[in-house]
């Protein structure tokens, strides 16, 4: 499944509804505290997440990722309104960015990239 963490729900919604339009599964998280305990229930196959969330520092989730994920990390594409600072892409285990406001073709084409990425066996 794919997990959104986003703190608009606008956003949310539309996100959403274009890749369950393909078939995907998707579920919502308001912020980072939330994504964390839907992480922890389940793990994702890829997850599109706000750099800016208020609730939450974007290096704290990015942490909580890496000791979660250890050894199997999981794709993530990150969603912010100017492009990510790249000491954040370098470290962080993005695998691409959109930059909002994006597309509805754009969506689908970075997820499925990732999706597509994946090592078998994930």
């Amino acid at each position: 499944y794919i997990l959104t963490i986003e703190g608009d729900w606008r956003m949310r919604k539309v996100i959403r509804a274009n890749l369950e339009a393909q078939g995907l599964t998707v579920q919502e998280a308001v912020g980072g505290p939330h994504g964390l305990q839907m992480i922890g229930e389940r793990r994702p196959d890829l997850i599109l997440l706000d750099l800016d969330l208020p609730d939450m520092d974007v290096w704290q989730l990015i942490s909580a990722f890496q000791a979660i994920f250890a050894g199997r990390p999981v794709p993530v594409i990150a969603m912010c309104a100017e492009p990510p600072d790249r000491q954040l892409l370098r470290h962080g285990q993005f695998v691409n960015y959109l930059q909002k406001p994006f597309a509805a073709p754009v969506l689908l084409q970075q997820v499925q990239e990732a999706l597509d990425a994946r090592p078998t066996g994930s």
